[in-house]
């Protein structure tokens, strides 16, 4: 099966990652960014030289046309053979820090934009654009913080509980067009705040003493774009951390 990949916020971090390991296994990718220019060059540039094949889309996505526009610039990279596969990764996201008795109405919508409400209408444009001969399949980058809770970073986390009923909602609203699922990766990255022996503390914080990396997560990403009978299930990698959740979140520990 041919598979072409879309992932927004593709440029840097772990987006930047799972392209170039999908690139290697012959994977289409279009990597869509916004102000991260430099890096999405850099990933691009390395896709190629690896012998992937790779498109990049720069687009600032602030209304349900922008969606649309995108999906529709992504999918005339399909050729005309029907056993091909349309995959979206939602894994652009806004994080910024609040609490729940200092949060603004500002951070509030900049949260909910781009963490639900453009995602839904990524997901909305793809079953309404992809045709029927063609598989459709989304993975939304949830954060495996919803299931262990604590309260900082509070509009964040009730933007990722919406990208879950998203993925819950979807899964059986676009079936069985499009297969909808959702990855909710631990400490994956280190935060720019965060020093080496910081992020290896931190790392340890869970039953197994060991947080994920990424090639856990790409792994999951495989997983779900090959597996055509699962939809509307979430991956949570975490070293069971959700299991023992703490008080705070972990950089204030």
């Amino acid at each position: 099966m041919k598979n072409i990949v879309l992932i927004t916020g593709g440029g840097k971090r772990l987006g930047s990652l799972i392209a170039k390991e999908l690139s290697k296994e012959s994977f289409h990718i279009v990597l869509h960014y916004n102000k991260s220019e430099k890096q999405a060059l850099e990933t691009k540039d390395e896709i190629i030289k690896n012998g992937g094949k790779v498109d990049l889309i720069r687009k600032e996505i602030t209304s349900e046309n922008d969606a649309m526009d995108l999906i529709g610039e992504s999918i005339n990279f399909l050729e005309d053979d029907e056993n091909q596969q349309y995959t979206l990764i939602n894994n652009a996201s806004a994080f910024k820090y609040d609490q729940g008795h200092d949060f603004t109405e500002n951070i509030l919508d900049e949260h909910i934009h781009a963490n639900f409400k453009i995602p839904a209408f990524l997901v909305k444009g793809l079953n309404k654009q992809l045709n029927e001969k063609f598989n459709g399949n989304v993975i939304n980058m949830l954060d495996a913080k919803i299931f262990g809770l604590n309260p900082d970073h509070y509009t964040y986390t009730l933007s990722k509980f919406a990208l879950l009923g998203l993925t819950k909602v979807a899964a059986l609203s676009y079936a069985p067009k499009l297969r909808v699922n959702g990855i909710a990766p631990g400490f994956t990255l280190p935060n720019p705040e965060h020093g080496a022996k910081d992020f290896k503390r931190i790392q340890k914080l869970n039953p197994l003493l060991k947080g994920p990396n990424p090639s856990d997560v790409i792994n999951a990403v495989k997983f779900l774009i090959k597996t055509l009978s699962i939809t509307g299930e979430n991956i949570l990698i975490d070293g069971g951390a959700h299991l023992s959740p703490q008080k705070r979140d972990a950089t204030f520990l």
